[in-house]
């Protein structure tokens, strides 16, 4: 079926931009140095989407111990650095967003410095000029703020917005916003989305320019 909008908001990573699978293997790699070995569900459970402070505090409470110190840097130099050499729009996406004739805008938990480097690295930075990060409101996602600014901002309200997203934490956060949510299932399993609460499941761009009654 296709739905009526006004509105489409995207999360970036995972959706627009293939980093989910980048940071979700570099976690997942330096965890495991730290003694924590993390499976598939429990990675896309409590780690994708979600903020990087939410990672850490996560990632302790099951070690039951502090991370070191110099871990986060270290993190991030090292996902600045897959990215420059391996960041890639999503297969399809930019057709996609090229067919949309309604408002649209970005809510990412990543921090603005991230952002606006994978959309210029992307060449997207001007489709998506109404853009939201983690540091413009006070609870990232799964709390709806992100997604009710970027509504407010394109100036529709939460019903007749559809969200797209690919983490457990963004579609919590989408659907608490009163949002129907679109979840891209390439990486993420579908199962786990609908039960997060998302409204339908995609497995490619093409497939949502259906859903969104554009092709």
């Amino acid at each position: 079926m296709t739905y009526s909008y006004k509105a489409v908001l995207f999360d970036c990573d995972g959706v627009i931009v293939d980093t989910e699978n980048l940071s979700n293997d570099l976690l997942r790699a330096m965890l495991k140095e730290q003694g924590l070995e993390l499976d598939d569900q429990t990675l896309h459970d409590k780690f994708t989407g979600f903020t990087n402070q939410e990672n850490l505090r996560n990632a302790e409470a099951m070690l039951g111990k502090a991370l070191p110190a110099h871990f986060d840097a270290e993190y991030r130099d090292k996902f600045q650095a897959l990215m420059e050499e391996q960041l890639d729009p999503i297969q399809g996406v930019t057709e996609l967003l090229s067919k949309i004739q309604t408002p649209i805008a970005m809510a990412t938990n990543a921090r603005r410095q991230e952002m606006n480097f994978k959309l210029n690295k992307i060449e997207l930075a001007e489709r998506f000029s109404t853009r939201f990060c983690v540091e413009d409101v006070e609870h990232g996602k799964p709390a709806p703020d992100l997604y009710l600014k970027a509504a407010k901002a394109v100036g529709v309200a939460p019903e007749d917005c559809i969200v797209i997203e690919d983490s457990v934490a963004g579609i919590r956060a989408g659907r608490a916003a009163g949002m129907r949510v679109f979840a891209f299932s390439e990486t993420v399993p579908a199962e786990l989305q609908l039960a997060a609460g998302a409204t339908e499941v995609f497995d490619s761009m093409k497939e949502l320019e259906g859903l969104l009654g554009l092709s």
